[in-house]
């Protein structure tokens, strides 16, 4: 009987889930489109466009982000390298999402694709006002791009790039970043209404995304407040971490703590976190060992006993989510938006269950993170 996963190090933890996270990557890479187009739904194989019309332009990048850095030989997952770059540029421009845009810069760089403007081109994309265009991002979105410029600026060295990259991360700082709680606002002032109206009320992605982003810029430029603001954000996360490692899902900017804190995603257990806290910890930023052994811990040891890892289907699956029916759920997003809800990370679980879905970028941040943890190089990469 294997170890709990709290009794194992980092190494036998990624070693453990290895080829689980490979053949995901193996089969959900369609032979057709050559993007990552395919996940788990309910148990099921499915197109991920049935669902979410641009999971197979994000999924896609994060992947070759994933495999890039994990050294993994892409035919060995029956990839061709070049085939997927030209596919994932055609399917930019094709489903015209600018926010995912600093995904595919960020892959493109670390995977020796096309120069920036050449991509912007075959993307769709024109940047013409860098600080207008992030106003429109959600939190998360900007910081994919302040990532995605940070590795085009080491690949490529361009001033032009470092200028993007500067008022990306001043968006983040100056706009996004609340320093009374420590936590980053879901979007800006520009947002579309949907984003707007709960921009106050950020996720998880909004945090652990700014957090590496800016300790990126931190280690390239060495600027001192892009290390001080991730440290910080990293530090105030740590604080409203669960007593069983969770990372909560929803965070009020404007008042503090966590009004929504389900669903909780194993893709920020085993990879967003740790990969977030490793490179604020790189930065400058102090350890947060503690903190990433109970993320991974709670994999096997969560609010419903249930091990997250099946090596039988193989995957991860992947979140435990609220069970409260259409009306429950509807009340609480409602006090939530409405800053009726407080904080709920310490209240009593509700009923929950097991979200048994998996999308291809969960197994490209699990072998992301487990490559920093075992400390494999790779030169393309900030961290």
């Amino acid at each position: 009987m294997a170890k709990p996963i709290k009794q194992q190090s980092a190494k036998e933890f990624y070693d453990d889930v290895d080829s689980i996270c490979l053949t995901g990557l193996t089969q959900s890479l369609n032979k057709d489109t050559h993007v990552y187009d395919l996940q788990i739904m309910d148990k099921k194989w499915i197109n991920t466009y049935e669902f979410y019309p641009t999971e197979d332009l994000t999924s896609t990048a994060i992947c070759l982000i994933g495999i890039s850095r994990a050294n993994v030989d892409p035919s060995v997952l029956g990839m061709n390298l070049q085939e997927t770059l030209e596919s994932m540029y055609e399917l930019a421009k094709k489903r015209d999402y600018p926010g995912g845009f600093g995904l595919v810069v960020w892959a493109n760089a670390v995977c020796g694709g096309v120069d920036f403007n050449t991509l912007k081109e075959r993307c769709g994309i024109a940047i013409d006002d860098i600080a207008k265009h992030v106003q429109a991002l959600t939190t998360m979105e900007t910081s994919w791009l302040a990532s995605g410029l940070a590795h085009e600026l080491k690949r490529s060295d361009d001033p032009s790039i470092r200028e993007l990259l500067d008022a990306t991360i001043s968006e983040l700082l100056d706009s996004r970043y609340q320093a009374q709680h420590q936590i980053v606002t879901h979007a800006g002032d520009a947002a579309e209404s949907g984003h707007g109206l709960r921009r106050w009320i950020a996720n998880f992605a909004d945090q652990v995304y700014t957090i590496q982003a800016l300790a990126f810029h931190a280690l390239l430029t060495g600027d001192d407040n892009s290390a001080k603001v991730s440290t910080d954000l990293a530090s105030r996360m740590v604080v409203l971490q669960g007593d069983k490692g969770q990372w909560w899902w929803h965070y009020d900017s404007k008042r503090g703590g966590s009004p929504q804190p389900y669903s909780v995603y194993s893709v920020h257990q085993h990879g967003m976190a740790p990969m977030a806290l490793r490179a604020c910890e790189k930065a400058g930023g102090k350890s947060f060992e503690e903190a990433v052994v109970m993320s991974r811990s709670w994999m096997d040891d969560n609010e419903l006993g249930v091990n997250m890892v099946d090596h039988e289907t193989p995957t991860l699956w992947r979140s435990i989510e609220y069970d409260q029916g259409k009306l429950g759920d509807m009340t609480r997003k409602a006090k939530s938006l409405f800053g009726l809800a407080g904080d709920q990370s310490r209240s009593a679980p509700p009923a929950l269950r097991v979200n048994y879905e998996t999308r291809p970028y969960e197994w490209a941040w699990c072998i992301y993170t487990g490559a920093i943890e075992r400390g494999i190089d790779s030169t393309s990469h900030i961290v």
